[in-house]
């Protein structure tokens, strides 16, 4: 149900220094170190400037990158195999292009929300340069004959392979027509669902419309533009972290929260912070004291509604801190990717935010199942951890 496609991307001849974390989880300090050279994907994602000045400066930079040499042009089409490696945990998967005709078709399934603000932002940045330099991530139901040729291409001599951010970043690029063709036929038969990266996916969606409109409707069907930038993996090759809430003010008493906490909850004051174990367990630390909340009433009428995240917000956001939308609510924030209970803890005993919930893992299969019936999973309900490179794979979507 899904077609895929070989690239003749740009690569970056030094991997290593360009490459870096997506645009939307560098902090400040991190792009005003990265910006401090010149050879850095940085100034393609987040551009110097102010306002609208930023997307021209963004395509100067993108013209700098090939001028200088510090991207080269693979002239063979190609699939390839990215891989994250280390002691703790790895993941894989192929770094190839997927239709965005399945997108609109629905065959390329989404999970969220986009905003106005961040998309507009993504296509005009996509529409200056011409170029998708980040991956939208993706996954398909554990697949055999899929993974058993995603091993085969690791056999050969890796492209890349160098350390960053704590991984080995490992690079393999498959250029055989039979293999690749095969490859094709399977993805024929599944869906994917976006787990990672929905603004870039909307974005490019939008820069296709915008260039169908350009020829009225004559276009070829396999232009670059065609198709998304994409990282695929199956589902099983997948770490999700969970998405934590912080609350900067109850208005109510602790005594009170914890009462109305009670009428959803088993509340138990525990000694210090922790991670929960299972689903409907939640670790709570409201004012420096960690307590366990444990559901009481586990009958869902709906995937959606057993969630965590939603039964947070539905259940004690909304209806008692008057949180109702969790995106702009200046009372609320996110902070996702941290494990440690003490680093959790200082969220509140040092930077003064009376509670911060920390949540069990949602589920890649949740996930999966709520977008097959077209739900919306609730806003920041994962982190897909680690993240994947972007600019390792340059899509230039038509010739500057």
């Amino acid at each position: 149900m899904v077609k895929i496609s070989a690239l003749n991307p740009y690569l970056p001849t030094s991997p290593s220094e360009f490459c870096t974390n997506p645009y939307d989880i560098i902090e400040k300090e991190e792009e005003r170190r990265l910006k401090q050279n010149l050879n850095s994907l940085i100034h393609l994602i987040l551009p110097e400037g102010e306002g609208e000045e930023v997307y021209p400066n963004a395509f100067k930079s993108y013209k700098r990158f090939k001028s200088e040499g510090l991207i080269t042009l693979e002239t063979t089409p190609s699939i390839f195999v990215y891989r994250q490696e280390s002691a703790q945990f790895s993941q894989q998967g192929f770094i190839l292009g997927l239709a965005l005709q399945d997108y609109e078709d629905g065959n390329i399934v989404r999970h969220e929300n986009t905003r106005e603000k961040p998309l507009k932002d993504r296509t005009k940045h996509i529409v200056s340069t011409n170029v998708a330099a980040g991956l939208v991530w993706s996954v398909y139901r554990s697949n055999q004959e899929i993974n058993n040729i995603l091993e085969q291409i690791k056999r050969k001599k890796p492209k890349f392979d160098f350390l960053k951010y704590g991984y080995h970043h490992i690079l393999w690029k498959e250029d055989d027509p039979l293999i690749i063709k095969k490859l094709e036929n399977l993805f024929k038969e599944i869906k994917v669902y976006i787990a990672d990266g929905h603004h870039r996916a909307a974005s490019a969606a939008e820069y296709r419309k915008i260039q169908i409109e350009k020829s009225n409707g004559t276009s070829d069907p396999d232009e670059p533009w065609q198709y998304l930038l994409s990282y695929v993996a199956s589902d099983d090759q997948v770490r999700i972290l969970p998405y934590n809430r912080v609350i900067r003010r109850i208005n109510v008493s602790e005594n009170d929260f914890l009462e109305e906490l009670k009428e959803i909850y088993e509340v138990f004051l525990t000694e210090k912070g922790f991670n929960p174990e299972s689903k409907h367990q939640i670790a709570l630390c409201l004012k420096g004291n960690w307590y366990r909340l444990t559901v009481k009433n586990k009958n869902f009428k709906s995937e959606y509604e057993s969630l965590d995240v939603t039964i947070l917000q539905e259940k004690i956001l909304k209806p008692i801190l008057g949180i109702s939308d969790p995106r702009s609510d200046k009372n609320l924030f996110f902070v996702g990717g941290i494990q440690d209970p003490n680093e959790m803890e200082k969220y509140v005993t040092e930077e003064d935010n009376d509670c911060f919930f920390n949540l069990y893992p949602v589920d890649i299969r949740n996930l999966e199942s709520i977008a097959e019936l077209g739900g919306v999973m609730p806003p920041k309900s994962t982190w897909f951890d680690p993240k994947v490179l972007s600019g390792l794979v340059l899509h230039e979507l038509k010739e500057n």
